[in-house]
């Protein structure tokens, strides 16, 4: 999944609520609820507004990415939060958040977007919270994953996270990696999941999971009026006419998601619960 660009964070904030709509009209939930429901038992009862988040640019590695920090406080105040962009940047906006008496800080270089509690000494990394979110709404569109086939395509961050979790909530994961020593590596790890290739895996499952960096390879005749297609990143492995078949059940965006469960998680789960799965792999710096 590549890094985000200035014209995609622009997408991103006009179509937040057309997202939401659509994500409510395929999974019953929205975003707010999602997030709810992918952390822990106790989310349920937290409380979200009046939260005070302070988003920081750093300025690290490639760089700013116009708008993203002011896309990331967006969807934070869509939720509730009480959110804002310091003024500064790196280490003195740091600074400036703290003064303000912010609650959370959200971050992102290369490597990593993270979340952090400063009260909890709690750090969230976006990749799993991603991947778990995602699966969330798979589940729910899906009516559940017991004993169901999902396709995963790409074992990278994301991939694996996605496994995991797919994995915990019953299914039966196939997946196709071209990378046999990343597939390896799973396998070698723990990972109970079947390797296939594309076309087998699409006559097999009608649920996926798109965690590769490959664009258009899945056309409108490899789906049905039954495929659900959870799609977190950049580009979609769905072709222009296969993301029309499917409407709302090819659920896609690569920000909000992410961004609503790591603040949840920050909030009201312990650390050990969302620890960071590799290299941060689609978004850089702010």
């Amino acid at each position: 999944m590549t890094r985000l660009t200035e014209d995609d964070v622009s997408g991103l904030l006009r179509d937040l609520r057309s997202f939401e709509d659509g994500l409510r009209s395929v999974t019953g939930l929205d975003l707010r609820e999602l997030a709810l429901r992918t952390a822990s038992d106790e989310s349920s009862c937290v409380s979200l507004y009046g939260t005070r988040v302070a988003v920081v640019p750093i300025s690290a590695g490639q760089g700013f990415i116009p708008g993203f920090s002011t896309c990331v406080s967006t969807i934070l105040e869509h939720l509730g939060f009480e959110s804002s962009v310091t003024s500064r940047s790196d280490v003195r906006g740091i600074e400036e958040a703290t003064e303000a008496g912010a609650e959370l800080l959200f971050l992102a270089d290369d490597h990593r977007f993270i979340a952090l509690n400063l009260s909890a000494k709690r750090s969230v990394d976006d990749d799993p919270a991603t991947a778990d979110g995602y699966v969330t709404a798979l589940e729910a569109a899906a009516g559940g994953l017991v004993d169901r086939r999902v396709l995963l395509l790409g074992l990278g961050p994301v991939g694996r996270a996605a496994a995991r979790r797919l994995l915990r909530c019953g299914a039966r994961v196939h997946v196709v990696e071209p990378d046999a020593e990343r597939l390896s590596e799973a396998l070698v790890g723990g990972l109970n999941v079947e390797p296939t290739d594309l076309v087998s895996g699409l006559s097999a499952c009608r649920l996926i999971f798109d965690a590769s960096p490959a664009a258009d390879v899945i056309d409108a005749a490899d789906v049905t009026p039954a495929t659900i297609a959870a799609v977190p990143g950049l580009p979609s492995a769905f072709t222009p006419a296969a993301r029309d078949a499917l409407g709302s059940r090819h659920i896609h965006e690569p920000l909000a998601v992410g961004v609503a469960v790591m603040a949840v998680r920050a909030l009201v789960e312990p650390p050990s619960s969302h620890a960071p799965v590799g290299r941060h792999d689609r978004y850089h710096s702010m």
